[in-house]
């Protein structure tokens, strides 16, 4: 498994290549994928067959160890994955996996995780905007409520100091006792008009100071999902492709051993391979 990519595959391969009198009798770097599986081999050959000269150290037990070891490292030195990499989203694609088949895969993905963070923030600020909105619809009663008071009490103070002139104006001997106090009293109505006025506007500004933070809590929850949107399409994306090897410790041979591989030979001496 690689750790980086998360890619967790296993592959069955087959190779062969020529055991020669060189110095170096078995060549890895001259294998071929071999186009047949082990179950394919026979173990006795066909009527009239004849077979080459074995070079000598085909025929030590040894060598086949020491092969199988220079096997695995050339496994660990050729094979590769050539994988598709999202850069935005830091997804990869599996082995054998078409760019199609990766994009459309990238892009359920991508959905799946817009809605999930989407959810996750409305989460997050789903309870202080509802606390502020209470906050606001609190504050605009309480503005309603002063406002109704305020009104109430301009209305009394009218019709005090209406009373009063008009208490004065009818008597025609001047102000009377009762007369200066009910000028009084509407003096004072007239203090505490000014006094609910000031309550109001009071109530006001905290609608005012709720309704701003409001404004700037929804404001933030915008522009985080606004940044979600904006991140790269995974349709037009612009991939990577990076390589993966096997890790030696994952390579493990399971077998090596001779095997005669069959030819048809023409009477011109041409020979052609009899099992493809």
């Amino acid at each position: 498994m690689d750790t980086k990519t998360g890619i967790d595959t296993q592959e069955d391969t087959a190779v062969m290549t020529d055991i020669t009198d060189d110095v170096v009798p078995v060549n890895w770097d001259n294998a071929k994928d071999a186009d047949f599986s082990i179950s394919d081999l026979e173990k006795s050959p066909r009527a009239q067959a004849q077979f080459s000269p074995l070079p000598s150290v085909a025929s030590k037990a040894r060598s086949y160890d020491q092969w199988g070891k220079d096997l695995a490292t050339y496994l660990y030195g050729s094979r590769k994955y050539e994988l598709l990499k999202s850069p935005t989203y830091k997804q990869f694609s599996k082995p054998g996996e078409s760019e199609r088949d990766f994009r459309i895969r990238l892009a359920q993905s991508v959905r799946e995780q817009r809605d999930d963070m989407t959810n996750k923030l409305r989460q997050k600020y789903q309870a202080k905007m509802a606390s502020l909105e209470e906050q606001v619809r609190t504050a605009q009663q309480s503005v309603d409520r002063e406002a109704e008071q305020e009104k109430q009490q301009t209305m009394q103070t009218v019709i005090s100091v209406g009373s009063t002139l008009l208490g004065a104006f009818m008597g025609g001997k001047g102000l009377s006792v009762g007369t200066v106090g009910r000028a009084t009293t509407a003096a004072k109505s007239a203090s505490r008009i000014l006094q609910q006025k000031e309550d109001v506007d009071r109530a006001k500004e905290t609608v005012a100071a709720h309704q701003q933070q409001l404004n700037e809590i929804q404001s933030e929850f915008k522009a985080e999902t606004d940044q979600l949107a904006a991140k790269g399409d995974p349709a037009t994306e612009q991939l990577d492709t990076i390589s993966i090897r096997p890790a030696k410790k994952d390579i493990q041979v399971r077998f090596v051993g001779l095997a005669w591989l069959p030819y048809w030979q023409a009477q011109d001496g041409k020979a052609t391979p009899a099992w493809q």
